[in-house]
């Protein structure tokens, strides 16, 4: 019978996954686009932008203009939502139970990481402004990195310098892109859709878990 291998390393996405951010990035967007062009639809622009979603910010501005038929300043783009979300912050929310989820996992011995295609200059502060900078052995921007998702490299990089098997791996996100990432680098991977499960995933697996246990099933 096939050896169990138990998983040590949990790898995470962030946006949308441990962060609600679909609708502020959507709306940063919009605001940017509109800035450059004022009669562009505004509610189009997030629109377009859920719908693409799992791109690196790059890419999601240069399909949008494409799908919108303008030609702006893409670069100037890129500007005016690194400065938008400096200033909102705030607004990038954990989802409810994600600590709990952590605290489980870190109290059984469990490494966290996160390998996400957002920049680390914005991903930090989302990270130190909800307090869980710290549940992280490694923190990943494969776009510092010179590569983007579903590029395996970052993940496979990290892999190497944990000095454990893939079969240890696993890879949490919330886009095709993400299954995609994974299985390029040949680990398991679990779709987390927050929206369809009402922002509230990782609470009700938290609530399962516990009621497992105290029913003698852990």
């Amino acid at each position: 019978m096939e050896k169990q291998t138990f998983k040590q390393h949990f790898v995470f996405d962030l946006d949308d996954t441990l962060v609600d951010g679909r609708q502020f990035c959507g709306e940063t967007m919009a605001r940017a686009i509109t800035q450059l062009a004022p009669d562009v639809n505004f509610d189009l622009i997030v629109k377009i932008h859920d719908s693409i979603r799992g791109m690196i910010i790059e890419d999601l501005y240069r399909t949008t203009l494409k799908e919108i038929n303008r030609d702006l300043d893409v670069q100037k783009l890129l500007d005016l939502d690194k400065q938008i979300q400096k200033e909102n912050i705030d607004k990038m929310k954990i989802f409810e139970g994600v600590v709990n989820i952590f605290e489980f996992l870190k109290s059984n011995g469990k490494q966290l990481h996160i390998c996400t295609n957002r920049y680390k200059e914005l991903m930090i502060p989302i990270l130190e402004a909800n307090g869980i900078l710290g549940y992280f052995d490694t923190v990943i921007s494969c776009i510092d990195e010179g590569y983007k998702k579903p590029n395996p490299k970052c993940l496979l990089d990290l892999i190497e310098k944990s000095g454990s098997s893939k079969e240890e791996f696993i890879y949490f996100g919330d886009s095709e892109v993400d299954s995609e990432f994974a299985q390029n680098a040949d680990i398991d991977f679990i779709i987390f859709d927050q929206y369809l499960n009402r922002k509230n995933l990782f609470k009700n697996l938290i609530n399962m878990f516990l009621e497992n246990k105290m029913n003698g099933h852990a």
